[in-house]
């Protein structure tokens, strides 16, 4: 049995078994709804905006994986480094964990551009586009870290210069996070 729904830009249809059940895919259903919807005033530009929203999020969720991965990488050195009987470096390297957990944690729970519907500050979809390009250029900070921590972990003897490199490089992007709140609320705050 073939049950049609129509509108004004075409005819969307979907197969029912005898059970009750579509045959067709959920999200092709969704995909041409999407669509049509996005006739309605306002809707294309709400559902451009989820959708940089979204990017963002995914972008922002594997910048903190990234960083979580640091921070196992700098736990594991710490182990070893324990075992061996030594406790040089270990403050250190535990600050380091502590501030690349704080830093993952601000990534994965910062603001998602989204404002108030009374709010002076409205967050438009430029905005959200800015937000996204300075994540993107975020990353490559990450990159950077990533790219220290794994020289820390090869090398068989610590030093503080790269400690101290990897510490001032974390206060960097701490800055970087702190900006990007900056970015949201405008030039006015």
């Amino acid at each position: 049995m073939k049950r049609f729904f129509t509108t004004d830009h075409g005819q969307i249809t979907t197969d029912i078994t005898e059970k009750g059940g579509p045959m067709g895919t959920k999200e092709s259903v969704g995909k041409v709804l999407k669509k049509a919807v996005r006739i309605l005033p306002g809707v294309g530009s709400y559902q451009d905006k989820e959708s940089l929203r979204e990017s963002d999020k995914k972008l922002r969720d594997h910048i903190s994986t990234q960083l979580s991965y640091c921070m196992e990488t700098i736990e594991r050195l710490k182990t070893g480094i324990s075992r061996k009987g030594s406790l040089s470096f270990l403050k250190d390297l535990d600050d380091i964990s502590r501030q690349m957990d704080t830093l993952s944690r601000n990534i994965t729970f910062a603001s998602r551009g989204y404002s108030g519907v009374f709010d002076s500050n409205l967050v438009d979809e430029k905005a959200l586009s800015n937000l996204f390009e300075f994540d993107q250029s975020f990353q490559k900070e990450v990159d950077l870290l990533g790219s220290l921590v794994a020289k820390i972990s090869k090398n068989k003897e610590l030093d503080s210069t790269i400690l101290d490199e990897v510490g001032d490089h974390l206060l960097e992007i701490e800055k970087r996070i702190n900006e990007r709140e900056k970015l949201l609320k405008g030039p006015s705050d």
